[in-house]
C-alpha cells in the first residue's frame, strides 16, 4: 500500500468515526427528550394526584357554577377554598412552565383535557369575581387594569387547552383501540 492509498482510507475512516460519533450523539440527544418528557409527564402527574388539588377539581365541578355569586364562593367552606386556591396556582404554575416551553403543551393537553368542561366554565367565573372583589378594596392593590396575574396565567391556559382540539384525546377507548405499545 503506497502512502497516498494510506491517506485516503486515514481520512476515510476519520469521516466514519464522525459519522459514528454524530448518529451517537444524536441518539443520546434523543434518549434525553424522551427521559425528559417522562420527567415532566411524572411531575404534573404526582402534582394532581395530591388530595387538595382533587378536592379542587370536585369543588369546581360540583359547588361552583358558572353563575355562582360572590356570596356563594364566600359562603365555601375553608377547605373548598384552599383546595380550589391550590388547583388555580397549581394551574398557573403549568402556564408560565407551558408559555416559557419547560412543559410540552401536548403533555399538559392529555391531561386537562378531561378536566377542561367540568371545571373551565366555574374557574373563570371564580377567578372573575375574586379579582372584582380584590380590586374594589382599596387594601388590596389589585387593580382592574392589572388584575391578579396568577388569575391571568389560568385564563391563557385555559383559552389555549379550549382552542386545541387533538381528536386522539377524545373518547381514547373508544378512537384508540388500534393503538398499540
Amino acid at each position: 500500500m503506497n502512502l497516498e492509498n494510506a491517506a485516503q482510507l486515514g481520512e476515510m475512516l476519520g469521516g466514519l468515526a464522525i459519522v459514528f460519533t454524530l448518529l451517537f450523539g444524536w441518539r443520546q440527544v434523543m434518549e434525553v427528550n424522551r427521559n425528559r418528557r417522562y420527567q415532566i409527564s411524572q411531575t404534573i402527574a404526582n402534582s394532581l394526584e395530591n388530595p387538595l388539588v382533587q378536592r379542587g377539581f370536585a369543588t369546581f365541578g360540583s359547588a361552583i357554577s358558572k353563575d355562582s355569586t360572590l356570596e356563594e364562593l364566600m359562603a365555601l367552606t375553608r377547605e373548598q377554598k384552599d383546595a380550589t386556591n391550590a388547583l388555580i396556582v397549581l394551574m398557573a404554575n403549568h402556564a408560565i412552565m407551558t408559555f416559557n416551553r419547560n412543559l410540552s403543551f401536548e403533555i399538559v393537553y392529555s391531561f386537562y383535557k378531561g378536566y377542561l368542561s367540568l371545571i373551565g366554565p366555574s374557574m373563570r367565573r371564580q377567578m372573575t369575581l375574586v379579582e372584582m372583589g380584590y380590586s374594589m378594596a382599596e387594601q388590596s392593590g389589585v387593580t382592574k387594569e392589572d388584575g391578579i396575574g396568577m388569575f391571568h396565567w389560568v385564563f391563557w391556559l385555559l383559552d389555549k387547552l379550549e382552542e386545541h382540539d387533538d381528536a386522539k384525546q377524545y373518547k381514547p377507548h373508544l378512537n384508540q383501540k388500534d393503538w398499540k405499545p
